[in-house]
């Protein structure tokens, strides 16, 4: 018998509409990869099993508005993620054993390495935050974030002042943070 294919935008307009089968497919889908993105990170299965219950709960009381969800791989990943960084702040602070910045440091060096949101999915929201951009911005963004230059190799290769460079990134960092912010994200650039 062959699989039916996985239709998420009509599971997403009847989860709108309130449908707990559809909550049902859609929590079947995803809770093993949110239950391995937390446990990779948390090291706890108790907490790991409190962030999948938090992000479908979320999900649930959201549902209304799940037909303008462009992924709901990457909003389950974003929800996940700052219920992971929550959980690994409110640990910190109970049993302080280490500092909140070092959990965080930690933290976002093991979710750059996740496998869960793939390279494609992060490319693309790293290409659609760099769409409000101007294209001096979008350039000096490049060569400093993504080229590692030097402000000073920036401006001589584009035959401005470092003064313009710094400029340009700046405005386009506030850009980058602000679409960033918008769809979930904790923003640490």
């Amino acid at each position: 018998m062959e699989k039916q294919p996985y239709n998420e935008k009509k599971l997403l307009y009847l989860l709108s509409q309130d449908s707990q089968y559809a909550f049902q497919v859609l929590y079947d889908t995803h809770k093993n990869n949110i239950y391995g993105v937390a446990i990779k990170v948390v090291k706890s299965s108790l907490i790991a099993q409190e962030v999948v219950q938090d992000v479908f709960l979320k999900l649930w009381f959201e549902r209304k508005k799940a037909t303008e969800l462009q992924s709901l791989e990457n909003w389950l990943f974003i929800v996940a993620r700052n219920l992971i960084f929550n959980q690994l702040k409110k640990i910190a602070r109970d049993y302080n054993q280490v500092s909140i910045q070092t959990i965080d440091e930690n933290s976002l060096a093991e979710f750059s390495d996740l496998d869960y949101l793939d390279k494609n999915a992060y490319r693309g929201i790293h290409d659609k935050a760099l769409e409000g951009l101007t294209a001096h911005q979008k350039q000096v963004y490049e060569m400093i974030r993504v080229q590692k230059m030097k402000t000073n190799e920036v401006a001589s290769e584009l035959g401005v002042s470092p003064l313009t460079v710094k400029k340009h990134l700046s405005n386009a960092l506030v850009i980058v943070r602000k679409y960033l912010t918008n769809i979930g994200f904790k923003v640490f650039i």
